[in-house]
């Protein structure tokens, strides 16, 4: 592992890459709303070890350095909650924009949590000439009234997509996920969204008590056949 610092236009944006050999797909694993951690460095080792070039950015830069924080505790709880409710998919398309500049010439696959999977589906729709192939897992806020809303926006893909959905999550409603489906299948998007039953928001990180075995196993096996698929195919 070692890092690079991308100017984005708002500050030097750090991103933690694990490189394979110059030709080698690239992905991006998006953060969830926690932020970069040493969960999230040791998924970026398993990417690696899958056969990727992977870049793990710490997308919370602008507001300073918050990596590694206890969301356990209350008042980083309050910080977690201030820095991504801050975090906008204006800021994402910059920030992704940036990394897709500097490794450019190769498959780009995104893989994101929580607020990651709700980018992850905006990105694919915002640079549809760059990125193959996007995992959104136990996304949330992917249908709101805003122009960016991830259903608006994710129709213009040209990425195969695989979606994740917790069947018991605030943040990702039925109505939501009825009104993704419609705007993707009308669009002719590629998709294949899945509700996992009996799993909770989180249910892919061990450090949340959201996080369930099973439904973690099956995310990571839909997600590197979609990588395998897209990106070696």
């Amino acid at each position: 592992m070692k890092t690079l610092t991308l100017n984005t236009g708002s500050g030097s944006m750090p991103v933690y890459l694990f490189e394979q050999e110059q030709s080698a797909p690239l992905l991006i694993l998006l953060m969830d709303a926690i932020g970069v951690r040493d969960e999230m460095r040791n998924l970026a080792r398993d990417l690696f070890s899958e056969g990727y070039t992977v870049a793990l950015p710490s997308l919370y830069y602008r507001d300073g350095h918050h990596e590694d924080m206890d969301f356990s505790n209350p008042k980083v709880h309050e910080t977690v909650m201030r820095l991504y409710s801050g975090y906008s998919h204006a800021k994402a398309k910059q920030d992704i924009g940036a990394i897709l500049e500097h490794f450019s010439e190769r498959p780009v696959g995104l893989l994101g949590f929580c607020m990651g999977g709700a980018n992850a589906l905006y990105l694919a729709g915002a640079f549809p000439e760059d990125i193959a192939a996007a995992a959104a897992i136990h996304p949330g806020g992917i249908a709101t009234e805003a122009e960016d809303s991830p259903h608006r926006v994710a129709v213009k893909a040209k990425a195969e997509l695989y979606i994740a959905i917790a069947d018991e999550d605030p943040y990702a409603s039925p109505e939501q996920v009825a009104e993704l489906e419609g705007a993707l299948t009308g669009a002719g998007v590629r998709y294949q969204l899945e509700v996992y039953q009996g799993a909770h928001h989180g249910f892919a990180f061990a450090s949340l008590p959201s996080f369930n075995h099973d439904a973690q196993q099956r995310y990571w096996r839909e997600s590197t056949d979609l990588f395998a698929r897209c990106l070696k195919g």
